[in-house]
C-alpha cells in the first residue's frame, strides 16, 4: 500500500518556517562561540524566537496526528515509530561518526561511548525525533481517556518544571503540551487559517500585536514566569501560522513550502554544510557575524536539499528515504481496504 498524505501549503510553510528557525538559533550560537562575537541581528531573532519556536514545531506536528492515531496498529507502528527509529538510530551514528573522525568547532565535544548511549540519551538535536516518536505512542496509548484529563496531565507536566538531567523526559514535559494542542486543536487551527485567508488584512493587524505582545513579555523578562512562557508559546505561535498563511495566499511563500515539504532532509543533515561552511569563511577571512551567520543558514538549510536530489536515485538514496526492508508490510486487511478505495 502506497498513501500520500495530503499536503496544504501554509503548513508545509510553517513547517520549513519552523525548521529554518531552528536552523537559525544553532546556527548564530555556534557562530557565536567561534567568533568569540555575538551576531546581533540573528541573536536577536532568536531570543525574540525561543518561547515560541519549538511549541509552534511541535503544535504543526500535531495538526494530522489524529489520522495515525486511529490507524489500525501495524499502520501505527510502521509510520509512526519505525519511521522515526529508522532515521534516528541511522543519523545518530552517521553524526557522531562524523564528530569523531573530522574536526569539528561544534559545542558537542564526542567519543564511543556517545554510540553506546543512543537509545538512551539523543545526540545533539536527533532528539527531535526520538521525542516526536514518543509523543505518538503517548497518544496512542492515551487515545480513548477524556480531552481535559490529557491536557491537565500535558500542563502539570510543563509546570513541574521536570529536570533529571535525561533529554527524553525533560523535553517530554515541557514540549506534550503544545503537540496535545495540535492535536486536540486542529480544527481550530484550521478554522483560523480560514479567516486569516478571507480576512487577511486584519489578520495581519492581529499577528502584528500579538508578536509585538510576545516581544514584549520576551525582553521585560516575564517570559522567565511559566505561565506567562506557557502563553507567549501560544500567542507567538498563533501569530507565526496567521503571518504564515498570509505569506502563503499571497504567494510569497514558495521556497519555505518547499523546505517545510522536504524538512526531514534539512533537519537530518544541517549540522555538517553549516559547520564547514562557518570554517571555510573563517578561514578566508571573514569576521562580520551576522554575514557569516547568513550563510551557514543558507547552505545549512540549501545544501541537504540538493544532497537529497543528488542521491534519491542512487543506492545511497536510504540516508534520505527509508528502505522498503525497513518498512511493514501492511496487514491483509489494511491491503484490501486500500485496493478497494
Amino acid at each position: 500500500m502506497s498513501q500520500s498524505k495530503p499536503r496544504i501549503d501554509w503548513v508545509d510553510a510553517a513547517k520549513g518556517l519552523t525548521m529554518t528557525l531552528v536552523v537559525m538559533k544553532h546556527a548564530t550560537y555556534n557562530d557565536a562561540a567561534v567568533l568569540h562575537q555575538v551576531p546581533y541581528l540573528f541573536n536577536f531573532l532568536c531570543e525574540f524566537t525561543i518561547p515560541f519556536r519549538m511549541p509552534l514545531f511541535f503544535l504543526v506536528a500535531g495538526l494530522f496526528a489524529m489520522r495515525a492515531l486511529k490507524s489500525d496498529l501495524r499502520t501505527f507502528i510502521d509510520g509512526k515509530v519505525l519511521h522515526f527509529v529508522y532515521f534516528y538510530l541511522l543519523w545518530s551514528v552517521i553524526q557522531i561518526g562524523l564528530k569523531i573522525v573530522l574536526p569539528h568547532d561544534s559545542e558537542w565535544a564526542v567519543s564511543y561511548r556517545d554510540l553506546l548511549m543512543i537509545p538512551f540519551e539523543p545526540f545533539g538535536l536527533l532528539w527531535f525525533i526520538y521525542e516526536l516518536s514518543v509523543f505518538f505512542v503517548a497518544m496512542r496509548l492515551l487515545r480513548d481517556v477524556r480531552k481535559p484529563i490529557v491536557i491537565g496531565f500535558a500542563l502539570v507536566l510543563y509546570f513541574s518544571k521536570l529536570h533529571t538531567g535525561w533529554t527524553i523526559p525533560d523535553e517530554f514535559a515541557q514540549r506534550f503540551i503544545f503537540f496535545v494542542s495540535g492535536v486536540y486543536g486542529a480544527p481550530y487551527v484550521f478554522r483560523m487559517a480560514e479567516w486569516t485567508r478571507a480576512h487577511m488584512r486584519q489578520a495581519l493587524a492581529v499577528s502584528a500585536a500579538m508578536l509585538l505582545a510576545a516581544g514584549a513579555i520576551v525582553f521585560s523578562g516575564a517570559v522567565d514566569l511559566r505561565p506567562m512562557e506557557l502563553l507567549t508559546g501560544y500567542i507567538g505561535g498563533a501569530a507565526t501560522l496567521m503571518l504564515v498563511v498570509t505569506l502563503v495566499a499571497r504567494g510569497w511563500a514558495g521556497p519555505l513550502t518547499y523546505i517545510g515539504s522536504r524538512s526531514l532532509y534539512v533537519f537530518l543533515a544541517f549540522f555538517l554544510p553549516m559547520a564547514a561552511t562557518r570554517t571555510l569563511l573563517v578561514k578566508l577571512g571573514f569576521h562580520n557575524g551576522d554575514l557569516i551567520t547568513l550563510a551557514c543558514i543558507a547552505m545549512a538549510v540549501g545544501m541537504p536539499l540538493l544532497g537529497y536530489r543528488i542521491v534519491r536515485d542512487t543506492p545511497l538514496a536510504f540516508v534520505f528515504v527509508r528502505p522498503q526492508a525497513f518498512r511493514l508490510k501492511p496487514s491483509a486487511k489494511t491491503a484490501d481496504v486500500a485496493a478497494t478505495a
